[in-house]
C-alpha cells in the first residue's frame, strides 16, 4: 500500500527542524553583524583618537618658548574629577606646521575634560595678542570615552623633573606628558618635546 501523504508527526518534525536552522542562520548571522558593529566602532575610535593624537603631537612639538616676565603661554591645572579621576587642564600657545594649525600666526590651545569626552579648543591670535576667533577659524576636537586625563609637565634644564604643576606661565617646559584613561583598556600615555621641528 502507499502513502500519499505526510503524517502530522512528520509535519511537526519538519518545522521543528526548520525552525531550528532559522534559528542557528539567525543567530550566526545577529552575531555577526554584532562583531562587525563592534569593530567598526573600535576602528572609529582609533582614528579619532589617531587624529586627536596628531593634532596635539603637533601643537605640543611647536608651543611658543615664551620670555620670562612677557605674557603667558603655557598653563596647567591639576585638578581631580569627583570619582577621583584625573581631569587636568591645558592651556598653551603654539604655532603648529601641520594642518589645521598649520599657519604663521599663533593659536592659543586648550586641552581638558569634560565628562567622558576630552575636548580640545584652538583660537588664533588677532593682532593684539589675545586669542579671538576673528582673526581665522577656531579649531576644535572632541574625543569620548575617556575617564581621566592627567597631564605632567617637564622642568628646564638638565636637572628637570617631572612636575603636575607649572608655576612659570610666562615660559614652555621641554616636555608635556599627556595620560588619557579610557572607559575599557590600558591607559594611553603621549610624551612630547617641545622644538623638535625635524622629527617626523
Amino acid at each position: 500500500m502507499r502513502r500519499s501523504a505526510f503524517t502530522l508527526i512528520e509535519i511537526m518534525v519538519a518545522l521543528v527542524v526548520t525552525g531550528l536552522v532559522v534559528s542557528l542562520a539567525y543567530g550566526a548571522a545577529q552575531a555577526g553583524f554584532e562583531t562587525q558593529a563592534r569593530l567598526d566602532g573600535h576602528r572609529d575610535g582609533e582614528e579619532r583618537e589617531g587624529a586627536m593624537r596628531a593634532l596635539l603631537v603637533d601643537a605640543l612639538r611647536h608651543e611658543v618658548e615664551g620670555v620670562r616676565g612677557g605674557d603667558q603661554v603655557f598653563a596647567l591645572t591639576d585638578r581631580v574629577a569627583p570619582e577621583g579621576s584625573a581631569a587636568d587642564s591645558l592651556r598653551f600657545t603654539t604655532r603648529g606646521v601641520v594642518v589645521p594649525l598649520g599657519t604663521s600666526a599663533a593659536w592659543s590651545v586648550s586641552v581638558w575634560l569634560d565628562g567622558d569626552t576630552l575636548q580640545l579648543l584652538a583660537l588664533p591670535f588677532s593682532g593684539a595678542g589675545t586669542a579671538t576667533g576673528d582673526a581665522g577659524i577656531p579649531v576644535s576636537a572632541r574625543l569620548g570615552g575617556v575617564r581621566a586625563f592627567d597631564v605632567q609637565a617637564l622642568g628646564r634644564g638638565p636637572a628637570a623633573e617631572w612636575t603636575t604643576a607649572w608655576p612659570e606661565g610666562d615660559v614652555s617646559p621641554d616636555a608635556v606628558s599627556l595620560t588619557l584613561q579610557h572607559a575599557e583598556g590600558a591607559p594611553t600615555r603621549l610624551v612630547v618635546r617641545r622644538g623638535l621641528e625635524r622629527a617626523p
